[in-house]
Formats: C-alpha cells, sequence, structure tokens
C-alpha cells in the first residue's frame, strides 16, 4: 500500500498552528516506524522541511508557481494542482490513499482512498466575528468549496467534537464521512522546571487575525495595570489587518508595558512561555487550538476564554473567563490568576494529562489506522 501525504498547503514562511500539525504528524510517522509504506507530495520549497523531519521518506516535489502573494490567488493555484497535478501523481505512484492536510482538495474525485482535514469551517459556520464580516465572494466560494471537498472525500478528520458538531450542522449529507482525531502535540518537557518562572510577564500568541481577540486582552490589561507589576508580552507577527492592535497601544500611551515581539522561533517561544507567569487567550474561535494546550503542558497557569472548544480541548484543567469579548471580566480574572498561588503537583499533573492525550506518536498511530482500515 502507497500512503502520500499531500503537503502542498505549507505555506513559505511558518504560518501557525496548520502547519504545526503536518509537521508533528510527520514527525509521528518518522518516530513511529511507518514511514515505508509513505511519500509526501509538497512543493520545492518545503522539500527541506520534509527531509529534516522525516530522514528517508519519498518526496514528490512540485515546482511552485504562483508568484502572487494574495490569498485568493494562492487558494486558485491550489485548486489547480489538486485538480490537475495531483491526480497524474497518484496515477504514476500507484497511490492507494491520500491525505489532504488542509481544504481545498481540487475539483475531481481522485482514484484512491481521500483523507481532508478542513481545518474548521470558520468561513461559513462563524461568518462575522469580532465585529469583521467575511465578504459575501468568500462566504460563497468557501461553501462551495467545502462541498466538493466533502463530497469527494471517503473521510473528513475534524480536530474536535465541536469542529465535527459544526462541519456535520453546515454539511449534514456529509457526516456520516466525520471522523474526529485531536491534533498531535509534540513538547519535549526533560528542562521545564517551576521555579525558571522568573519573568513579571503575561504572555500571548497568535495576534494575525481578528477573531483572536487580543484588543480585549490588550484593553483588560490596561485596567489592571496600575494594580499590578506585571507586563504583557503579545508573541508573532502584527500584519496589517490588526494594525489597530499596535495603534491602540501607542495612542493609549502602554509602550512601557505592552510589547510586541514579532514571529520568533518555537524554541524561543518555548523559553518566553516557560518564564512567564501566566498565559492567555483570548480567542472567540478555535477549532482545536494548540496554543492553550501547549501552555498546560510546559506547567504555565493559564486562562482562557470560556468557548466550546477551548473548553474541550483543555478538558477543564485550567482558568476561564466569559464573555469572550467583554475586557472588565478578563481583567478581573487576570488579577485573580496574578494573585492565586498555584500548586506544582497540579501542575504536573495536569501536564501530564494533556501531554499523554495529544502526543504526537499516539495521534501519529491513530491517524495510521485511519489511513489503512
Amino acid at each position: 500500500m502507497r500512503i502520500a501525504l499531500n503537503y502542498i498547503y505549507l505555506e513559505k514562511s511558518h504560518s501557525g498552528g496548520k502547519d504545526q500539525v503536518g509537521l508533528n504528524l510527520l514527525k509521528g510517522f518518522y518516530d513511529n516506524n511507518i514511514i515505508s509504506q509513505m511519500c509526501v507530495i509538497c512543493f520545492e520549497y518545503s522539500v527541506k522541511t520534509i527531509e529534516s523531519i522525516a530522514p528517508g521518506i519519498k518526496i514528490i516535489p512540485i515546482k511552485y508557481k504562483c508568484h502572487s502573494t494574495k490569498e485568493m490567488h494562492r487558494m486558485a493555484y491550489l485548486t489547480w494542482v489538486n485538480t490537475v497535478i495531483i491526480p497524474k501523481i497518484v496515477k504514476k505512484y500507484s497511490i492507494d490513499k491520500i491525505f489532504h492536510l488542509g481544504c481545498n482538495n481540487g475539483l475531481v474525485k481522485l482514484k484512491c482512498t481521500s483523507i481532508s482535514i478542513p481545518f474548521d469551517i470558520k468561513a461559513v459556520a462563524h461568518r462575522v466575528l469580532a465585529h469583521v464580516k467575511i465578504p459575501f465572494y468568500k462566504y460563497i466560494i468557501h461553501k462551495i468549496m467545502y462541498y466538493i471537498d466533502f463530497k469527494n472525500a471517503d473521510t473528513i478528520v475534524a480536530m474536535s467534537d465541536v469542529d465535527k458538531a459544526e462541519i456535520a450542522q453546515y454539511y449534514p449529507k456529509f457526516a456520516n464521512k466525520i471522523r474526529r482525531i485531536y491534533c498531535p502535540i509534540k513538547i519535549e518537557l526533560k528542562n521545564i522546571k517551576h521555579q525558571s518562572k522568573t519573568t513579571k510577564n503575561i504572555v500571548a500568541l497568535n495576534l494575525q487575525f481578528h477573531h483572536k481577540n487580543i484588543i480585549t486582552l490588550i484593553k483588560a490589561f490596561e485596567l489592571i495595570k496600575d494594580k499590578c507589576d506585571y507586563n504583557l508580552l503579545l508573541i508573532g507577527k502584527v500584519p496589517q489587518r490588526v494594525s489597530y492592535l499596535k495603534d491602540y497601544v501607542k495612542n493609549n500611551h502602554l509602550e512601557q508595558r505592552i510589547k510586541f515581539t514579532g514571529f520568533i522561533s518555537e524554541d524561543a517561544k518555548n523559553k518566553l512561555f516557560q518564564t512567564s507567569a501566566l498565559y492567555v487567550n483570548p480567542t472567540l474561535y478555535e477549532g482545536f487550538g494548540m496554543t492553550a494546550v501547549e501552555a498546560i503542558i510546559l506547567k504555565i497557569p493559564t486562562l482562557v476564554s470560556r468557548i466550546a472548544t477551548n473548553y474541550e480541548i483543555t478538558q477543564g484543567l485550567c482558568d476561564y473567563y466569559e464573555p469572550a469579548e467583554d475586557e472588565h471580566a478578563l481583567a478581573e480574572m487576570l488579577l485573580k490568576c496574578l494573585k492565586k498561588n498555584y500548586d506544582n503537583q497540579d501542575l504536573d499533573k495536569k501536564s501530564k494529562l494533556l501531554l499523554d492525550k495529544y502526543d504526537y506518536r499516539r495521534i501519529a498511530n491513530e491517524y495510521y489506522k485511519l489511513f489503512v482500515s
């Protein structure tokens, strides 16, 4: 049996959780010694990354010919590759099963078993988030795209029970195809010590999108800044679409207490996490929500918005606040968490529970069982 991992969805620069799921999964396959039946289809710019994670795996590279940085242009290009190029690869290499690391799987049903993970259907199920409405043309394109993907797929992977229920609600015709498999987490705990949390930092990650709701965290911190000696550290890129975050900080003279790191490596991120007093995720929507899980595994006190996915994925093991967009509710919980004495043994226990549940090797084995079933 030949299993193809369609990884053309990986981007040139790290795009966050979606890429990390694919790379963690690949590492799990490699560490479980099950790559002999597998090959990876990817654009040429991803070859070195794939080789470094899974040495020896068969790689089928495709030359990347989309030079536009516009979202819809890349989307159209992926549609073309999956419709024209991938069927030829399936035939040439006698692929029996293919796993698509993302939505937009092409316009034709492949002549092999097809498994797809759409990474949520937010564009259809939550057209308005953080007071931002997805343009009608994008909504229609995504609605049709998901329908075609789900129609042509043999199995649809949902990242959580909430994600599974949402797909079934909006695409009931394909509900029997959905299989829930949680996302793989890969974290080394060997050097994690409780006493290493020495800085006076509150940290948050994932600033790139409106629905991450970082503006509520900034406003909440503004309310408590004179009541504590902690600073707020915001990790990640700040693209133009959320430039208002920096504008708010500047206009309200908060630059001395709120810092933006820009993009940093995974290792640098983990080091900042490990020395921080509190991790906060005020998101309005998640399909899974890796960073909160990672924070708990790293034994960091964690505070998240009490939306359905966050509560499911964190298993009720951290602190929560609601409503998600209420800066006063968040400010109140921030102060409570900063004053709280967290028990190290309790943090250890929670860390182990989530590390075992989402361990990348265990999740990779669950995927493999799906592939060979």
